[in-house]
């Protein structure tokens, strides 16, 4: 069973079968060390994320916080695209959909809905199952992406046609819904990773691309830590780098709304592509676990909404700067430790469910 940020390795070109007698079998093909690198590092971004959200009393923590945020996901969901591109060449890939998203689905809003009603005691009600909470929204949103593979392969300018439908699906109604609303503001960058040239994401690989991402990223901080203060620049609505909200419900008209998610949309881009130019090249320590991103991803939410639910994060002495910078480092760690070998051991059952035998042969 594959994880949902699939093996990091390009699907080979359809080529013929071709065996004569006698042949030595081929090596396997080895695993991209570039991208488990890049998959590792941006589920630790996401546990970071995660656990930033609750400082905002700091402007040097919202500045990094919106940097974040400007990018993460949309890396997030590119690399989740640019795995998915089997999807665009044979419907059998279809059957992958019901084992690696809709099970860990049922199991994982299960055991959050679980955590509301004994950690943050909520009433536990049947209906609230069929609302993704929390990170659960990424899983329904994947499905809906994959299903709509075939159809981006078939259009000449799909990631122009996908950011129309980004930029107008800001006005629809269905917005007020996080899901959906994430589902169409992310679409551009799954569509880009689904349809990109590998040549083109060879360019982010270069020496030179390394220190001009750098360079971009180390500029960022500065930049937003001004731009949030608002005194030279109107402040950004979270909205835009949330990717949950509507234009209505932001306060914008629909042409001040399409502006600012093209807005985001640019800056996710920019960013995105520094984040990717300055991954490592080679294995490593972390490189193995990176083919580990959705252990990271559905299981450190219970931990990070643990310490939220019972006021941990609230506390007074982490809302300064040692303790940001040890909550920080501490985020970290979880996002290793949740990547390690015996955490998929005990896990595997609720990430990676042996749910094909549910399938026809």
């Amino acid at each position: 069973m594959t994880e949902t940020l699939p093996q990091s390795r390009p699907p080979a070109p359809d080529e013929p079968a071709t065996e004569s007698p006698g042949a030595v079998e081929p090596r396997p093909r080895q695993r991209d060390a570039y991208f488990d690198n890049a998959k590792f590092f941006t589920a630790l971004l996401v546990v970071v994320g995660h656990v930033w959200a609750e400082f905002n009393d700091s402007n040097a923590v919202h500045a990094a916080y919106m940097v974040l945020y400007g990018f993460h996901m949309p890396v997030f969901v590119f690399i989740s695209g640019y795995f998915s591109r089997g999807f665009l060449r044979s419907t059998d890939k279809f059957r992958s959909i019901f084992p690696t998203l809709i099970v860990p689905y049922v199991i994982f809003i299960v055991l959050y809905r679980l955590q509301l009603v004994f950690v943050n005691d909520v009433d536990f009600r049947l209906n609230e199952l069929f609302r993704p909470h929390f990170l659960m929204w990424f899983l329904v949103a994947m499905v809906f992406w994959r299903l709509s593979a075939p159809l981006w392969g078939h259009l000449r300018h799909p990631f122009a046609v996908s950011m129309a439908l980004a930029l107008v699906g800001g006005s629809w109604a269905f917005t007020a819904d996080t899901t959906l609303s994430r589902t169409a503001g992310l679409l551009p960058f799954f569509v880009l990773g689904l349809t990109i040239e590998p040549r083109h994401v060879q360019i982010l690989r270069r020496s030179w691309a390394r220190w001009a991402g750098l360079a971009v990223l180390a500029a960022a901080l500065p930049i937003a830590y001004v731009w949030e203060r608002g005194t030279v620049l109107p402040k950004v609505h979270k909205g835009f780098v949330w990717w949950t909200m509507g234009y209505e419900e932001m306060g914008y008209g629909a042409l001040e709304g399409m502006a600012g998610r093209l807005l985001a949309v640019a800056f996710a881009l920019v960013l995105g592509a520094a984040f990717l130019a300055a991954i490592p090249r080679g294995q490593s320590w972390y490189t193995r676990m990176g083919t580990r991103t959705m252990y990271v991803y559905l299981l450190h939410g219970l931990v990070v909404k643990t310490f939220d639910y019972t006021g941990v994060l609230a506390e007074p002495v982490l809302h300064n700067p040692l303790g940001i910078v040890s909550v920080t480092l501490a985020a970290l760690a979880l996002g290793v430790v949740l990547a390690t070998e015996p955490v998929r051991w005990a896990a595997r059952w609720a990430v990676e469910p042996k749910a094909r035998r549910l399938l026809k042969p």
